[in-house]
């Protein structure tokens, strides 16, 4: 007797192989679509970059950067000469508006209420959007972030130095 393969068990593993392959890909279609559909917003992490870059400009091992503060005295400084003497640039062709702002205050640690020393940069508009997240934050304002530290100047001066930094940007990781 001879034997004859049976062809319809190749037909019927056929349709499950193809069956899986559609869900493989429509797997890989989901995942895709997922990772690149909505934007990954980035910006409060931005805002901790800047500041962390603020404050390695203003002050480096404890002790307060000499053209900013020397001898008890700060130097005043507009925010183009800060962001200069920092290395930031916050003006872009990609952007028509300024997306960034920061505010850099220094206090003595007896006196809190009284600023020895501000200085400011960028858009100043984004302010308003700190204000209105102070209890609930909101996804389609920008994103604010404040840090404090203690630095000493040339004659050890104490000083408390609080940074805001706010990032806008709220066209490319905000969808609406």
């Amino acid at each position: 007797m001879k034997y004859i393969p049976n062809k319809r068990g190749d037909k019927v593993i056929s349709v499950y192989w193809f069956a899986i392959l559609i869900i493989v890909a429509g797997a890989i279609f989901a995942m895709v679509y997922i990772f690149y559909g909505t934007p990954y917003d980035i910006r409060e992490t931005e805002s901790d970059l800047l500041i962390n870059q603020i404050a390695n400009c203003i002050s480096y091992g404890g002790r307060i950067n000499t053209d900013i503060i020397s001898n008890g005295e700060g130097i005043d400084k507009t925010g183009k000469e800060f962001l200069e003497e920092c290395h930031l640039i916050f003006n872009s062709s990609e952007w028509k508006d300024e997306q960034y702002y920061i505010k850099v205050d220094f206090y003595k640690p007896e006196d809190l209420e009284n600023t020895l020393l501000e200085i400011d940069a960028g858009d100043n508009r984004w302010v308003t959007s700190c204000a209105l997240q102070e209890n609930k934050e909101e996804e389609r304002l920008s994103k604010c972030n404040e840090k404090k530290f203690y630095s000493l100047d040339d004659v050890n001066n104490q000083y408390i130095i609080k940074i805001l930094a706010v990032v806008r940007k709220t066209e490319k990781n905000v969808q609406l």
